[in-house]
């Protein structure tokens, strides 16, 4: 029986990659310079759990919101690629752990929430955040 072996990393390979990690680092640092001090957000008192301006939801409903915007504008049938890793670290941590709801929810609900912020981030960078943000905030 033959085993496929993974091909070897290119020299193009280590440039996409690290092209990737630059605008990966570029986006958290233009987040982390425009976020409000510690313990604010805006419409959320200080002392309120999570750092998105959203009322508790059902992880579900993350879930569905973020992947239908993650979606619009792509074919019915269409799967996103696995998101790279550093996407996903992005996803969990300036999104989905800020959630007020994320400490309730599931390893399953909280993976799936953070793949599909991914792909939206992936596909419309803060501007696709914002958008769940402003569905999150009207679903309640």
């Amino acid at each position: 029986m033959a085993v496929e072996s993974a091909r070897p990393v290119t020299r193009r390979d280590a440039d996409e990659f690290a092209r990737q990690e630059l605008w990966t680092r570029r986006r958290i640092a233009r987040w982390l310079a425009v976020s409000p001090p510690s313990g604010e957000s805006a419409g959320r008192p200080a002392d309120s759990p999570g750092g998105l301006a959203v009322p508790a939801a059902e992880a579900s409903a993350v879930i569905a919101a973020a992947r239908r915007l993650a979606l619009r504008g792509l074919p019915e049938k269409w799967v996103p690629p696995p998101p790279p890793r550093e996407l996903l670290l992005v996803a969990e941590v300036l999104v989905v752990d800020e959630h007020p709801s994320a400490p309730d929810w599931t390893a399953a609900e909280r993976g799936q929430a953070v793949r599909w912020v991914a792909v939206l981030v992936g596909r419309f960078g803060e501007d696709g955040v914002q958008s769940l943000v402003r569905v999150l905030a009207a679903e309640a």
